[in-house]
């Protein structure tokens, strides 16, 4: 393969920097490796977990499909010493050589390159490895839109950015036609008699409360579970492949996690949960507000429950009085 120019760099990084969104930004990256290497395939992973325990989420390539999770990580070769050493590993597989290289984060490693190729010698690792910090860093400004800055999880620009991806009814159509699993739930939780929190002890100690249950949140979801701060004490999650009798069972126990754990200065902190089936033939304003319509409903009848909208489209549980009133916006 002939040597890359100035000229082919200087494109491959425009393109790069030019990407506005994770997955597009993975996929630029690929893109750029199997152009300008003899790589026979690509792919970008996001990790999750720690080691022992760790998980990747495909975000581009032409090898596992997109949006797939592959675990256990440890089990493939060079991946762990990758991660530990936080340097490029190649290694001999299957009559192919595999390079890996870190995707670092403040001296983190936040994901992983993954390319093969047929030779012995690569002369473009210096290159590639240039190239992978490159989009870590732009990542990572990527990354810092998404994230609210207080608790960590995603803002609610990233729900939006997630709901108009995935609320499209063609893509709904074409998921039932294949016979896939469900899509998921979608859930929205309100920390009861927060203002009183915050008038009490003050909103540093009200802060310090939201990061808690935060971290609440990240302990007890999955890896491939979305979590949003949607704004004050209210917070979100979107369930991946999950029917709605599990996700119920998992906010249940997040609830009692909740209710349970020791809050300094505080004799008890509560939350009130509602949640609704994803159904990509509705407007996001819809999800929302079928999930909002549930936590209404609870937070007029006890407060810490989690409810369900299809619960109440069923006629399990009467709406509350004046529920219908209630009104919905989420941009």
């Amino acid at each position: 393969m002939s040597p890359i120019t100035d000229q082919q760099l200087l494109d491959v990084i425009v393109e790069l920097t030019a990407q506005r969104e994770q997955e597009p930004l993975a996929q630029a990256l690929v893109d750029a490796i199997l152009s300008i290497t003899a790589a026979s395939t690509a792919s970008v992973y996001e990790l999750g977990g720690e080691l022992g325990h760790l998980s990747a989420k495909v975000l581009a390539g032409n090898l596992e499909p997109v949006g797939s999770h592959i675990t256990p990580l440890e089990s493939r070769p060079g991946l762990r010493a990758c991660i530990e050493g936080r340097h490029t590993v190649t290694v001999p597989v299957d009559e192919v050589y595999r390079v890996i290289h870190p995707v670092l984060e403040q001296g983190n490693v936040v994901g992983l390159v993954v390319r093969e190729h047929s030779h012995t010698y690569d002369h473009h690792v210096n290159l590639i490895d240039a190239l992978v910090a490159v989009y870590a860093n732009h990542q990572s400004l990527l990354n810092h839109q998404q994230r609210d800055g207080l608790t960590g999880l995603y803002n609610r620009v990233a729900l939006q950015n997630w709901m108009g991806k995935a609320l499209h009814p063609q893509d709904h159509i074409e998921r039932r036609a294949s016979g896939d699993g469900p899509q998921g739930c979608f859930a929205m939780f309100d920390i009861d008699f927060f203002k009183r929190i915050n008038d009490s002890r003050g909103h540093l100690y009200g802060d310090e409360v939201l990061l808690i249950f935060a971290d609440l949140m990240r302990e007890s979801f999955r890896y491939n579970d979305l979590l949003f701060r949607y704004g004050g004490e209210e917070f979100a999650a979107v369930l991946g492949d999950t029917d709605l009798d599990i996700a119920i069972a998992v906010l249940e126990r997040f609830r009692e996690t909740v209710a349970r754990h020791k809050f300094a200065q505080l004799n008890q902190l509560t939350v009130t949960i509602g949640i609704a089936r994803i159904d990509s033939q509705i407007s996001p304003d819809q999800l929302v507000e079928r999930a909002d319509r549930a936590l209404y409903y609870g937070k007029r009848n006890g407060r810490n429950q989690v409810h369900a909208y299809e619960w109440l489209e069923q006629g399990r549980i009467v709406p509350a009085a004046g529920d219908d009133a209630h009104s919905y916006k989420l941009f």
